[in-house]
Parts: structure tokens; sequence; C-alpha cells
């Protein structure tokens, strides 16, 4: 990162420690995921911001024990941006010491993620060969930051994603009541769709052959 960035970072979060908390709907959430032991998944980071233009977010992810961040070659965590939420903004991600995912969208003119809602990023997680099946969860520690355009700081606490781990996708039926939607739809990576794709699909815990 060159020092013209370093030095927005700093400014914008040193701002944004300093102003008075605001309250609004702001927020952030994920989606639930499904994987096996020994394998990898996406799991999706989307922003709701229907009150006020957004422009930065912060937050630090936790991840239960047997599941760990896939890295790149440069040893940091594997994320995508969403595009059609921005064209301008960057994505900083590294791994912490304790294995806490730090995420940082920005951008150096200030400029408004679209949209007021949907999907903002994801990052690659790996569950362990001998990692816990069940239900666990991942969850952001301390307060997550989003900055408006006005430099007002809004601040969400506690968001909590599921994650299932199974060792046979058929078994998964214990989806839990906070799942969004009951009738969700996985592929056999574990990740979530929104609609029924070509090949084996996970509907309700059950395996299901598309054509």
């Amino acid at each position: 990162m060159d020092y013209m960035k370093k030095l927005y970072i700093f400014l914008l979060l040193a701002l944004a420690s300093a102003i008075t908390w605001a309250e609004d709907d702001n927020t952030f959430y994920f989606n639930d995921a499904i994987l096996m032991p020994g394998t990898t998944t996406n799991i999706s980071l989307y922003m709701r911001n229907t009150s006020t233009n957004l422009t930065c977010l912060e937050a630090e992810v936790q991840l239960p024990e047997g599941l760990s961040a896939v890295l790149n070659e440069s040893g940091d965590p594997v994320v995508t941006l969403f595009r059609n939420r921005s064209t301008v903004h960057e994505v900083l991600t590294n791994v912490l010491d304790n294995g806490n995912i730090k995420l940082l969208v920005s951008s150096i003119d200030g400029a408004v993620l679209k949209g007021n809602d949907g999907l903002l990023l994801t990052f690659s997680v790996r569950a362990d060969e001998d990692a816990p099946t069940g239900e666990c969860t991942i969850e952001t520690v301390g307060e997550s930051l989003l900055v408006s355009t006005e430099a007002e700081a809004f601040y969400s606490v506690g968001v909590v994603g599921n994650v299932f781990i199974t060792d046979d996708p058929t078994d998964i039926s214990d989806i839990s009541e906070s799942s969004e939607n009951s009738d969700a739809i996985y592929n056999l990576a574990g990740q979530r769709l929104s609609k029924k794709q070509k090949g084996i699909n996970i509907v309700n815990g059950k395996k299901e052959l598309v054509r």
C-alpha cells in the first residue's frame, strides 16, 4: 500500500473515532454457509444502508474452532469485493495474531457505496479435516465501524452468521430457526445459491439433481 493510501485510511479512522456516535439503521450481516471438513466455501457479507450514504466499512471477524481463512500467495485472506456496489473502493485485509480477519473497505476520495442493501464482499474459509461437525458461528469482535459521506460514524456490534459443518450434505437437516430461509439452496461446496443451478443442489438438507 502506498503512502497516500495509508495516510487516507489513518485520517479516516481517526476522524470516525473522534466524532459522536450516530443512531441509524445502517448495518451489515452474513449469509449462512454449509461445508464439509477439509473443504472451502465463501462467506458473504451484506451491507444495509437504507438511510445514509456510506463510504467505508471496518470490521474484525472471528472464526470458530476448526475454521480458518484461506490465504493467497501474499499471505492475506482471499477476499473479493462485489463490484456492483463499487468500482473505486478497495478492500484491505489481513489475518491478526489471534486468527481473526481484519476487513477495511474504503476509497481514497470517499466515494459512496452503491445500493441500499446487498452483497458487499466475500471471503474464503476452510474447515480443518478434523473440524467438529455441527452448527457454529462467525461473528464480529468489538464495534464494527461504518462511515457516511457526512463523516458520521455508525457502529454494528455482535454481527453473527451461522456455519454448518457436516460429514455428509444429506445430513443437513437441523438448520436453526435463525436461518433466513428454510428453503435455502446450496451447492456441494456449501455456497448458498440464489436459485437452483444445473447439477446437484442441496435443498432443505437433501440432494436434488437439476438437469
